[in-house]
């Protein structure tokens, strides 16, 4: 069996239990042992005996921590009966064994005393002034008071648990004492064994470390400044706004660690600089290193939703390492060198707060106070390019193209329609509109054209002075024998050209007829029968391109009769004579007011010249009667009158 389970197994029956799993202390109350001395002064022999009879392998652990609960190495463990303690402190001797087959344990702790001398610093100056600096650690808390020798025939003594970190004494000048410093105890405890120390001093200490850490500007006019002291000595904070004399700000301390001073009073847009007067025991003045505020203000650029910051600082003494931008807080740019930025990830009509950081060597921070800026831009101008199309039957699109000042990221695209001749426009577009394409359904292109207008309106709330020029769809339309387009022009430029679209049954084109800036087509009714027709536009440039609605043209027979004519010889308008389209068979009769045929034909080209058998049709008024086929078989007849004048 070897060591680590020899102990197991004394611990195990001591306690009934397998202690080493559950977690339950070592420190049982079954053994017994004598301890001799049970307290003392470092360095401390000690002597145990133990007291338990007829008990076997009986083990010590002389530094045993109680709340462990890990069995103890045999390297912590001893059969020996004594042990020296070199080290002050509380000790707790683990005893453990057996008897009579059961084992045991027992523990009993020993408070073993502080003798080394507390540690501490003579500080000597050429005139006579020391300053003794106390270390506050656990060999001077040990004790209850420090005894002071000052070689000079004078004692002094402090209390180690009080705030006095350092004593000063005053010898004549050129005097260099040996000075003695050492632990006491109120009962006298360990007098032959406390340790004495002699300081034999040294310079001034050093301030360097005595250094602002940060300076931060307020909103409200005040410096927060923070900077390290040393205990015991003063320091002043100096500040200079520009003109290179430092002047007191009035705060001053002379603790140690990091301190907090805030200078009232200031103005946030200004620059300044600050730095630490600090005197040592010998009154020597020693300043850090200056550190500058910095100052962050809007920048001379004005862009649309553009902000522009800059920056600037006066001269610190260390480096600088690099310059932070933080916008709500967020480091949003960062350089080594630069002295503004644009921030372009901003939108109109928000406010955002900007500070600048300045981070210089040996970890030093410089804030700015912060400023609200709030994004700017220009007012629009008029929108200048828009177009309009028939995008499908009882479909209208129009696109607008946005350019010049006064643009952001979120806006509203105002858009009015009116009919065609109308002065009555009417918003159509919806609130907030941020789309350059609108599809206008509420149309009927087949009977009317539309205009529309145009207004931009930015996130500044600023609109364009106006309305653009209104552009018009195009509405293609018969008036046998021509068909007609509208001539307002569908684009914020004239237009360029038209082309007529003949179209299949399919929409697809069959033939285009260049028209130039006309806006009538004559059609061939004796050839075309049955066709679509489609407007196209071109702007004068050519790059857009606008569509008017599709006119489904069918040949429904027309025959055209005049109301009078004048056969008396002066050449104008001397025949009687009738246009037909879309006719296979064609027969006309003239009746004058008695009934009687005057005229009669067959022929659709042959016209009637006012004579009868006899001569001259006297003048009057004629019935004529016609019979017709059109050219899909359809039996059809037209009645009427006309004026014969002589």
């Amino acid at each position: 069996m070897n060591f680590r389970q020899l102990i197991i197994l004394i611990l195990g029956v001591a306690f009934l239990a397998p202690l080493y799993v559950t977690g339950q202390s070592f420190c049982g109350n079954t053994g017994g042992f004598s301890l001799t001395p049970s307290t003392g002064c470092a360095p401390l022999s000690v002597t145990v005996k133990n007291l338990v009879p007829k008990s076997e392998n009986v083990t010590y652990a002389f530094d045993f921590d109680r709340s462990r609960t890990t069995v103890p190495t045999q390297s912590e463990t001893t059969q020996d009966s004594s042990h020296t303690y070199a080290l002050p402190g509380t000790y707790t001797i683990l005893q453990f064994g057996s008897a009579n087959g059961t084992g045991f344990s027992q523990c009993t702790d020993i408070v073993v005393k502080e003798t080394r001398a507390p540690n501490a610093e003579l500080i000597v100056c050429p005139s006579g002034k020391v300053r003794l600096m106390m270390v506050n650690d656990s060999i001077s808390k040990a004790y209850d008071a420090i005894v002071i020798n000052w070689g000079d025939g004078s004692n002094q003594s402090i209390d180690p648990n009080s705030n006095t970190s350092f004593v000063d004494h005053t010898y004549s000048a050129g005097t260099k004492p040996a000075v003695t410093i050492r632990g006491s105890y109120r009962n006298a405890d360990c007098q032959q064994k406390i340790v004495t120390k002699t300081l034999t001093g040294s310079g001034p200490q050093s301030l360097a470390s005595i250094v602002i850490k940060s300076v931060a500007l307020q909103e409200n006019g005040e410096a927060k400044v923070l900077y390290e002291g040393i205990e015991g000595i003063p320091s002043e904070l100096l500040i200079e706004n520009g003109d290179g004399n430092f002047v007191s700000t009035g705060k001053s301390g002379q603790t140690g660690g990091t301190q907090s001073v805030t200078v009232p009073g200031l103005d946030p847009k200004q620059k300044y600089r600050f730095k630490l007067s600090s005197k040592n025991i010998c009154d020597n003045l020693i300043e850090s290193p200056a550190v500058a505020s910095m100052n962050v203000m809007e920048g001379s650029l004005s862009l649309d939703e553009i902000i522009s910051v800059s920056w600037a600082h006066l001269a610190n003494t260390e480096n600088l390492i690099q310059y932070q931008l933080k916008r709500d807080g967020s480091v949003v740019f960062t350089s080594a060198d630069a002295l503004s930025y644009l921030d372009t990830d901003v939108k109109c009509g928000n406010t955002y707060k900007y500070e600048i950081v300045a981070i210089i060597e040996n970890d030093v921070r410089s804030y700015s106070a912060p400023i609200s800026i709030k994004p700017k831009t220009a007012p629009p101008g008029l929108v200048t390019q828009a177009s309009v199309t028939v995008q499908a039957e009882n479909v209208i699109n129009t696109q607008v193209q946005l350019s010049g000042e006064g643009l952001t990221s979120s806006y509203d695209l105002i858009i009015e329609r009116a009919l065609a001749g109308s002065s009555d426009y009417q918003k159509v577009s919806p609130t907030d509109n941020q789309s350059l394409q609108f599809v206008d359904n509420a149309v009927s292109t087949n009977e009317n054209s539309y205009c529309y207008r145009f207004q931009y309106e930015n996130a500044c709330n600023l609109r364009s002075p106006g309305f653009s020029q209104p552009i018009c769809s195009i509405l293609l339309s018969s008036r046998t024998p021509e068909i007609v387009w509208t001539s307002d022009s569908p684009f914020t430029e004239p237009v360029g050209s038209y082309d007529l679209h003949q179209l299949d049954d399919q929409g697809n084109i069959e033939q285009t007829i260049p028209k130039q800036l006309q806006i009538a087509h004559s059609l061939d009714l004796a050839a075309q029968s049955s066709n679509s027709f489609q407007i196209e536009a071109k702007s004068a440039d050519g790059a857009l391109v606008s569509s008017s609605n599709v006119l489904n043209f069918r040949s429904q027979p027309i025959v055209l009769v005049p109301d009078a004519f004048t056969p008396n010889g002066d050449t104008h308008n001397e025949r009687f004579e009738v246009k037909a389209y879309f006719i296979s068979e064609f027969q006309m009769s003239v009746f004058d007011r008695w009934g009687e045929v005057v005229y009669h034909s067959q022929n659709l080209a042959e016209t009637w010249d006012g004579k009868v058998a006899s001569g001259n049709a006297a003048g009057g008024y004629y019935i004529y009667q016609i019979e017709a086929v059109d050219t899909f078989g359809r039996k059809f007849s037209k009645k009427g009158s006309f004026l014969l004048i002589r």
